[in-house]
């Protein structure tokens, strides 16, 4: 998998979680109960760990980069 393509996933998935987070907000105005929070809290966590998804995806795409470049020098 080359860097476009693991770029291109990352930001699918970004999106996914942002909607996700979005369409859980628009639903606080229906539900105000236990169930609501708990699950609220755990789309919260979700966004959370995406956040830690999307720095070590950027490593792995930095890492990708500078391994190419490498391995295209000639010596």
């Amino acid at each position: 998998m080359g860097e476009k393509e693991i770029r291109d996933q990352i930001t699918y998935f970004q999106g996914v979680v942002q909607k996700l987070s979005l369409e859980i907000g628009k639903a606080s105005n229906l539900w105000q109960d236990d169930k609501y929070s708990e699950l609220y809290s755990s789309v919260a966590q979700v966004a959370a760990l995406s956040r830690d998804f999307m720095t070590t995806g950027d490593k792995c795409i930095s890492s990708l980069s500078q391994f190419n470049k490498i391995s295209e020098e000639k010596y």
